[in-house]
């Protein structure tokens, strides 16, 4: 089972979680990596980036297709030899998470089962899994089906995705895009993300990718200073901002 990429960067970046997890070399990391995405050595799977259509990320997988890649990856770690001090092959991948965009930390709740089957779940999953492989990918292409999706999904894994997109599009990690960005926000904060729910409140406030709205932002805050489920960071910005306001 051959996963394919566009970049290195999910490689890598699993490469390097299993390096520091397991204190192992980093050859030693990249040779196991590779195996688990079904390459032979780090230097074939370097060769194919591009060479094909990218895999979908775990997030844009149905369960049954998550369920094999997984099976897979721990069958591969297994017959690494590798040592996970104690640990199941099943049980460092729910961890590990090498082929996932958004791999939780440790600690983290496992990560939920995508929704699929309408043609709109398809568009979400498939928006999901270009830009977490192009991170200077026009995100705006993706703009109607990123908003339907945050309306249906019901994946937390998803939407924390799409709020990590919105906060790059403002900050300029990625191409600014400051009107698709509101419209990201407005659908996350309908979904109650009290990260979301700020950063359109100081989109509102500035007028940034849309016009101004002083009364709403203000209720915005409000929402989330007295709100029972907000972070407590959170809400110490959204207080000390309706204190100056």
């Amino acid at each position: 089972m051959r996963i394919y990429f566009q970049n290195a960067s999910i490689p890598t970046r699993a490469a390097n979680r299993l390096k520091y997890r397991l204190s192992l070399k980093e050859s030693q990391a990249r040779q196991v990596t590779s195996e688990v995405f079904g390459y032979s050595d780090w230097t074939a799977l370097h060769s194919e980036l591009g060479s094909e259509v990218a895999s979908a990320l775990d997030e844009a997988c149905d369960s049954a297709t998550l369920t094999e890649r997984r099976v897979y990856q721990a069958s591969q770690l297994a017959a690494s030899s590798i040592d996970l001090h104690g640990e199941s092959a099943d049980d460092f991948v729910r961890w590990w998470q090498p082929s996932a965009a958004y791999a939780r930390d440790e600690g983290a709740h496992p990560i939920e089962t995508p929704f699929a089957g309408s043609k709109e779940d398809l568009s979400f999953q498939e928006a999901l899994s270009t830009l977490a492989h192009v991170g200077q990918h026009t995100v705006g292409h993706f703009e109607q089906a990123l908003v339907a999706g945050i309306h249906r999904t019901e994946n937390e894994s998803s939407l924390k995705f799409v709020e990590s997109i919105a906060d790059e599009l403002l900050s300029g990690n990625r191409n600014r895009e400051p009107e698709v960005a509101r419209q990201l926000l407005e659908a996350l904060a309908s979904r109650g993300l009290p990260r979301s729910i700020l950063n359109l409140a100081t989109s509102l406030t500035l007028g940034d990718g849309g016009p101004k709205d002083e009364t709403r932002a203000r209720d915005l805050l409000k929402q989330l200073a007295e709100s029972a489920s907000t972070p407590d960071d959170l809400k110490r910005i959204a207080e000390s901002r309706l204190s100056t306001a």
